[in-house]
């Protein structure tokens, strides 16, 4: 699966680019919503979604089963990991957040 980069399209790349960038945007925006304890959860998905696009796209995880796919997991699973244990210091506050 390696692609010369003089026969790479650049289609796909700046598709991803516009989306990443629509995510990052919804993100930012999503900070002013009024959505309570809902809001972390929401910024945790858009945040993994992005993750998901940057894996499949620019690790190039598409093909078959390899050893990146273990580095690509175990990544993932320290991304999972730190979700939660944000969630743990999101859920055990008190008097956060307000309304």
């Amino acid at each position: 699966m390696n692609v010369d980069a003089r026969e790479a399209h650049s289609f796909p790349f700046v598709t991803i680019w516009l989306i990443l960038l629509m995510l990052a945007g919804l993100s930012a925006f999503s900070a002013f919503f009024r959505i309570g304890v809902w809001a972390p959860i929401a910024e945790f998905g858009i945040a993994g979604s992005q993750a998901f696009i940057i894996f499949l796209l620019f690790m190039r995880l598409k093909g078959r089963p390899s050893f990146k796919w273990f580095v690509a997991g175990t990544g993932f699973f320290w991304l999972i990991f730190l979700y939660g244990l944000s969630m743990t210091d999101y859920a055990t506050r008190s008097g956060w957040p307000a309304g």
